[in-house]
């Protein structure tokens, strides 16, 4: 749960007997590359004021809202936040002028990189030639939801790390990437990676190809016809073979 950082001013003008207040909330920590919320609020102005919210760092500003208004006024919206690779702090400058007025307030804000995981599923650990891998790739956020993802190459290898199967600029579309390949009735045995790529960074996971045979057993079971339901025990058999 994000905190909410909040810029208050109490301003009084005692020759007009009047108080301005704004306010001004935005979340304390915020994902880098999300949309974030802000919110602002200006109370009982008596003049026109011009209220300019900006996110600095790096001697960089980016307005995020510039608003004038000689009316009491409350809105809220979204705002992209900006793409860091490690933990940043920025400033987070809100100013209110007017003819009669100015105020200028700053706070500082956390900007954490964006670190989604990306899992990678098979339908099952081991496969025999010619039979169909059926797998998905699922990318979470750090609430553990699924997000809209390109994944700019998946490749199936096998043992030999020969591509046999690549999909190119695929994307889940806020829920989970389903991909099946038919593996080669004559695939050499051993293990086979499937590798997912996002941007630079690479996913792996591997399963094995083996000539097996499911192993087939027999159970049986010897009970007396009639239960009572005042018995507390009663004797069952049971042989595997």
């Amino acid at each position: 749960m994000m905190m909410r950082i909040g810029v208050t001013v109490l301003n009084t003008d005692k020759s007009i007997q009047t108080t301005k207040v704004y306010l001004v909330a935005i979340p304390a920590v915020i994902q880098a590359g999300s949309e974030a919320k802000l919110c602002a609020s200006l109370l009982q102005p008596n003049e026109t004021l011009v209220m300019t919210v900006s996110l600095m760092a790096d001697g960089q500003n980016k307005r995020l809202l510039h608003q004038s208004s000689d009316q009491e006024f409350h809105r809220c919206f979204q705002f992209q936040a900006p793409h860091v690779k490690s933990d940043k702090v920025q400033n987070f400058k809100v100013e209110v002028r007017g003819e009669t007025f100015l105020s200028t307030e700053e706070r500082r804000v956390m900007i954490k990189p964006y670190s989604p995981m990306t899992f990678i599923q098979t339908d099952k650990p081991i496969y025999n030639p010619g039979q169909p891998v059926h797998f998905r790739v699922v990318t979470l956020d750090t609430h553990f939801s699924p997000v809209n993802q390109l994944y700019n190459i998946v490749e199936l290898e096998d043992v030999n790390h020969n591509r046999i199967g690549q999909w190119v600029n695929t994307t889940s579309s806020g829920s989970i990437l389903q991909l099946s390949h038919p593996l080669n009735s004559e695939a050499p045995v051993g293990s086979y990676t499937i590798v997912v790529w996002i941007g630079e960074e690479k996913i792996y996971h591997n399963f094995k190809v083996e000539q097996y045979v499911l192993p087939k057993f027999e159970i049986q079971m010897n009970l007396t016809d009639k239960i009572s339901v005042v018995q507390e025990e009663y004797e069952v058999k049971v042989c595997a073979k």
